[in-house]
């Protein structure tokens, strides 16, 4: 995969975080275009740039911890 998609994917990750509009990994995956490892190595990639990301079962959601 070229580095120009890997980036579009993150920021689309990074939006729909914000939004609060990720859903589960499978809901993600979906809404990404991709499978749901790939959804759980995106996170991981922000998680490395020091993302503060977390997923609330309750909700059923991937939110950051912190606001920024």
């Amino acid at each position: 995969m070229q580095l120009d998609e890997k980036l579009k994917q993150l920021r689309r990750l990074d939006d729909l975080i914000r939004r609060k509009a990720t859903g589960t990994p499978d809901q993600l995956a979906t809404k990404l275009e991709v499978s749901r490892r790939t959804v759980f190595r995106l996170i991981e990639y922000l998680k490395m740039f020091g993302a503060p990301i977390a997923y609330c079962g309750y909700k059923q959601r991937y939110y950051y911890l912190e606001e920024g």
